[in-house]
């Protein structure tokens, strides 16, 4: 009987022992070690030096080295053209400019209207001295993203039903999740980011950029977006209404709504949230003496793109705030890349001290197969 109940004592013992061996095991492994890694929050400075590790397409498609790197030369002076892979793996057709400024640049998206696509962009307009909105964008340190929206432009053509309103909000977000990779290469802040966009496209702009996960920050870090520019906007532009979507966001981040005053459409929308809009101190309503709409109004009435780049010049251009990286994990491909070099009238021999120096309009902008970024011809500003 005593053999038995000390038996018992003796296994019972044994599981105790056992058992805070195990949790000793356990608690010493949990402890941090010389060959555990660091667990960082976004945004940390341990973070700070990061970029990715795998190549870069784009560097790779300009002839950069084998690891990747971009190269410096000629920035600013050539776009990339390329399509980008949206979430459904839908190709997209699109266009990337870097700015000259590298991480200290800012960065604007370009969205445009229904069945129209980002050529718009590229268009020339008289007050930017014969440049289109991307390409003087650019000159003047922004980096800028446009793309074609799925079944317009350079994408299969289709009749989009309102099934198709989430895609295309999605496909936003793909942009921005491309805009966030190239951020982390050092290529521009993205906390310094801005949108412009047109006609229906100004309404989808706002109904994504509130959406989580987007570039509105609803708590912790701040917004990313800083200025949204909606150049006639519908009262229900894409099946999204005006009324409805942009009284989250007209507190938030800083708009400027610009329309004609005989664009009935869009200036009774713009009219239906002025007040609203105008509360806060940055935001901007313009009305224009004009009938013309959309794209047309960006490009042929005087105003509206200088009224464009002085409310982007302190809302992003000029906002004190240091780059820090993103996390960012799930990117989008890219393929079908090229480089499209901007390419301009020679300059003559300089003029002798006190000679009148000629000014020529700049060629047509074409792509150059050979030679590096910037090679065929230094980047030259127009004269003020």
């Amino acid at each position: 009987m005593g053999s038995g109940h000390g038996g018992w004592v003796e296994k019972a013992l044994t599981v105790v022992v056992v058992s805070l061996m195990t949790v000793s095991i356990v608690a010493a492994q949990a402890q941090p070690g010389q060959n555990r890694g660091r667990i960082h929050n976004q945004g940390g400075a341990p973070l700070k030096k990061a970029r990715p590790e795998a190549g870069d397409p784009l560097a790779k498609a300009d002839g950069a080295d084998a690891k990747g790197k971009a190269k410096a030369a000629g920035a600013g002076t050539y776009h990339y053209t390329f399509k980008l892979h949206s979430f459904d793996g839908s190709p997209l057709a699109a266009s990337y400019y870097p700015s000259k400024l590298g991480s200290t640049a800012p960065v604007v998206m370009l969205v445009h209207e229904a069945n129209r696509s980002r050529k718009d962009f590229e268009e020339a307009v008289t007050e930017l001295k014969g440049l289109g909105l991307a390409e003087h964008l650019q000159e003047e340190g922004y980096a800028v993203f446009s793309m074609d929206l799925r079944g317009q432009g350079q994408n299969p053509r289709r009749v989009l039903s309102a099934s198709d309103r989430p895609l295309l909000a999605e496909d936003l977000q793909a942009a921005y999740v491309f805009l966030l990779d190239r951020h982390n290469r050092g290529d521009f802040n993205v906390a310094k980011f801005g949108i412009i966009a047109v006609g229906e496209g100004a309404n989808l702009a706002v109904a994504w950029a509130y959406q989580p996960g987007a570039a509105v920050a609803t708590e912790g870090r701040p917004s990313d977006l800083n200025a949204l520019v909606l150049i006639s906007p519908y009262p229900a532009g894409s099946g999204y209404v005006l009324g409805h979507i942009l009284p989250s966001l007209a507190p938030r981040i800083p708009l400027a709504l610009l329309a004609g005053s005989k664009d009935n459409a869009s200036k009774d929308a713009v009219e239906s949230v002025r007040r609203l809009v105008e509360r806060a101190r940055l935001n901007k309503v313009e009305l224009f003496p004009s009938s013309l709409h959309g794209y047309k109004l960006m490009r042929l009435e005087p105003k509206v793109t200088p009224a464009i780049m002085r409310f982007l010049e302190p809302t992003i251009k000029l906002r004190p705030i240091d780059w820090e990286p993103r996390y960012n994990l799930t990117p989008v491909t890219v393929s079908e890349i090229q480089t499209v070099r901007h390419t301009q009238a020679p300059e003559k021999p300089a003029a002798k001290k006190g000679q009148a120096k000629a000014v020529e309009a700049p060629k047509p902008k074409e792509a150059d197969a050979a030679g590096k970024p910037g090679e065929a011809d230094e980047k030259k500003k127009p004269e003020e």
